[in-house]
Formats: structure tokens, sequence, C-alpha cells
């Protein structure tokens, strides 16, 4: 298997592309349930050898905004998408969170075919009720490609080892929060406004609201990224000092 193939990114909000390396998404993603079930299940449909996506030279990208059209182009190119969805709001059994492989979406009839861990088989649903149920859960997606020589694989460096020293919740926060603000300007600037929901036709989201009122959850992929730049200076060598005279 080739090296560094296995890449996550996380599309937060409307935010420039986030990466984050394999031990991060492990921590996310394997405590929803059947989630290594799924992923077993898309890579014997697709005939890829391997139990997990790590055995594979695919490339897995992690985002958590139930977009539609996400699910239509993956499938077109080919790719394996695995939603987070509800079960309950598909009728399916007591659980509020598990994972799912979306096998055929048609927008003609406005259906979708989903793999069901439960039964070990596909049932259909409407699209409108997938969405809903997929919503519920914050858009959580996996979808993953396969690589060629002509993909380009942008390379991170390890953070893996890298403690931040005591002392940096202060900065990380600040980070946080600014990197919250720019991006509620930059959305502002294209007519995003507040709405109780996401939606994309009428440019509104629950998260144009100070950083304070963010719920924990949004605040976390804010202080994941904050945090991971932090590593970063740590890991090339620089070091931070606060000026209390300035």
């Amino acid at each position: 298997m080739a090296e560094n193939l296995w890449e996550v990114v996380n599309c937060n909000k409307l935010y420039p592309t986030f990466y984050y390396t394999d031990y991060q998404t492990e921590k996310i993603m394997n405590k929803i349930p059947n989630y290594d079930e799924c992923v077993k299940y898309a890579l014997e449909m697709k005939g890829i050898a391997g139990d997990t996506f790590k055995d594979t030279d695919l490339r897995v990208f992690v985002r958590d905004t139930a977009n539609p059209g996400t699910v239509f182009t993956s499938l077109r190119k080919g790719g394996i998408v695995i939603p987070v969805v509800d079960a309950t709001l598909l009728g399916e059994y007591n659980v509020e969170e598990t994972a799912t492989v979306v096998i055929k979406a048609n927008q003609i009839t406005d259906v979708v075919d989903l793999y069901v861990p439960k039964s070990n088989d596909i049932q259909t649903f409407p699209i409108a009720t997938f969405v809903e149920a997929w919503e519920a859960t914050g858009g959580l997606c996996t979808t993953a490609f396969p690589a060629d020589a002509t993909t380009y694989n942008p390379k991170l460096i390890d953070l893996s080892h890298v403690d931040l020293p005591d002392g940096y919740d202060e900065l990380r926060e600040a980070i946080a929060e600014n990197a919250h603000d720019m991006w509620a300007l930059e959305r502002q600037s294209e007519g995003w406004t507040f709405g109780p929901k996401r939606d994309d036709s009428k440019l509104e989201t629950p998260d144009m609201v100070p950083y304070a009122k963010l719920p924990e959850s949004e605040k976390q992929y804010d202080r994941l990224m904050a945090e991971d730049t932090l590593k970063l200076l740590v890991a090339l060598g620089y070091r931070i000092e606060k000026d209390y005279n300035g």
C-alpha cells in the first residue's frame, strides 16, 4: 500500500478544507455504531481487498454537511459514501446514531438505496427522509475514492507525537474564536445570515452567532484547527511567548 494516501478532510460549516490525520479520524468515526461494519461492506461491494480504509490506497474524506449533492457526485465518480444517520427516523432500530452505506441514489425518482446493518440488506427510502435522518446527526459522512498517478495528495506533518505545553488553552481558544469570526465575516459578505437550520437556498445557517453562543460540538472543530496550528508551530521548533508588557 502506498504511504500517506489515507488522508481525511473535514469540511466544517463552509470553512476552507481542513485536513486531519488518521489518528484524529479514528477518534471521531470509530465511535459511530456499525461504522467498521459498513466500511467492510463497502469495500467488499467495490471488490477492494481489506477490512478497513487503512488497508487500502483509497483517499478518505470526512465532512459534516448533509448535502445530497455530495452523494450524487461521489457515486458518479465511483466513490464510497458512508453517512451517519438517525436510524429511528428511517423506521429502523432504536438507536439514534448509526452508519450506513449509500448504494444508489436516483434524482429522478427521489429515492436512495441504503445498506442497513441491522438486517444486513439493502432498503429503499425517499431522499427527503434520508436527508432528514442524516441532518439529525449533524451531516457526518465519509467518502472514499481511488487515487492514481495524477491525483494530488497533500502531505501533512504528523502531529500525533506533539503535546502542547501547559498554558496554551487561552491562546487556543483565542485562535478558535478568531477563526469563527473570520468565517462569519466571509459568509456575511456572500449574503449568509442566521437561520434555525442550514438552508443553502436561503443562505441561512445556525452557526451565524458569536463564538460564545456556538454549541460545544461546533466549538470543538474550531479548537481542533487552532490546536493543530499550535502543534505545528511546536513541531517545527518555534516557541510562543506572551509579552505581558505589550
